[in-house]
């Protein structure tokens, strides 16, 4: 096994930049600065290294915050290599088929963001695992401990000889701490976007059924849009299940959202939904149908009252503004 550990630097707008991706409207999360990767063995050994400095073409001036964090000028920004041409030697190093690792899960959407808007393939990389979470389902984490790169290297005992918030320290940084772990083993157990959806929607106490997974949209709104997702069967008889008539879809969390179907002879049953956007591009969307309990029956109809009861007076509002 080889796998390629990086770290990126990425610079911001003083306001934000919008782009079309196939006709969904994103919000460029940062353009990039700074490369930094290690090859890494099993056993977290490093085999090679690469660090590219990259002068970007949308966000020019170095943000005040970001040079403070990186301690880059603008004068090093200027001096970089054109993104574009950057990008392609991070690939050529890497090779089409690479694994990759990240101390936590930000650098791959940015990645395949700037990969797509200087007209890379932002399909790569294909396979990527969040360093972190191994290590987290490995160590563990006692009350109060920090989850930073910093605070876990000082947790280990790892000598800090480079500065932090640097593209290539940072990646032998985390190298060092996967060589203190099973990293074979971590890798091995890693969970797919499924399992780890399914896990989130299907992990309490309730009867589930009906676990649908549906990766690779452009839009977050396809989950109510789509037809072999939004109907669901009776978990009981497998007839069709009626939506709820107002349409209304509460939310759990940013990305969680919840709705009561009716079976004409087995009662309301509750379809629920998770998104998850792993790469920075494209939804993931995963449903599950759980059998309620009269207590979930009650707040839904409790918080399905306040949702209508909203609506209602943002349509007088409208109505009252349109009137002036």
């Amino acid at each position: 096994m080889q796998l390629i550990i990086f770290d990126l630097e990425w610079n911001m707008g003083y306001k934000p930049y919008l782009f079309d991706y196939h006709g969904a409207e994103q919000t460029l999360r940062g353009e990039l600065i700074q490369i930094g990767a290690v090859k890494v063995d099993e056993a977290g050994r490093m085999l090679d290294s690469l660090q590219l400095n990259l002068r970007p073409r949308l966000f020019r001036k170095l943000h005040h915050h970001i040079a403070k964090v990186t301690g880059m000028t603008q004068s090093q920004l200027d001096a970089g290599v054109p993104i574009k041409e950057g990008l392609r030697r991070f690939m050529d190093w890497c090779g089409p088929d690479a694994a990759f690792g990240e101390w936590g899960m930000d650098d791959v959407p940015v990645l395949k963001q700037n990969l797509f808007l200087n007209g890379l393939d932002e399909s790569w990389p294909h396979r990527w695992y969040d360093l972190q979470q191994v290590f987290l389902a490995q160590r563990g984490r006692a009350e109060g401990e920090g989850m930073t790169l910093e605070s876990v290297v000082d947790r280990l005992g790892i000598e800090k000889d480079e500065p932090f918030h640097d593209a290539l320290s940072d990646a032998k940084y985390t190298a060092r701490v996967c060589q203190q772990l099973d990293l074979a083993a971590g890798l091995a157990a890693y969970p797919s976007e499924e399992d780890a959806l399914r896990a989130t929607l299907c992990g309490g106490e309730g009867e589930f059924a009906d676990f649908v997974y549906s990766p690779g949209h452009i839009q977050r709104e396809d989950f109510r849009e789509q037809e072999t997702l939004k109907n669901a069967a009776c978990p009981v008889c497998g007839a069709a299940m009626k939506p709820d008539p107002h349409d209304v879809w509460l939310r759990r969390g940013n990305t969680g959202y919840y709705s009561l179907y009716e079976c004409a002879a087995h009662g309301g049953f509750m379809v629920r939904f998770k998104l998850a956007r792993r790469d920075g591009l494209h939804w993931s969307v995963a449903r599950v149908t759980e059998t309620p309990n009269e207590a979930q029956l009650a707040q839904w109809k409790a918080q399905k009252a306040k949702a209508l009861a909203r609506l209602r007076r943002a349509a007088q509002e409208r109505v009252a503004q349109a009137g002036r």
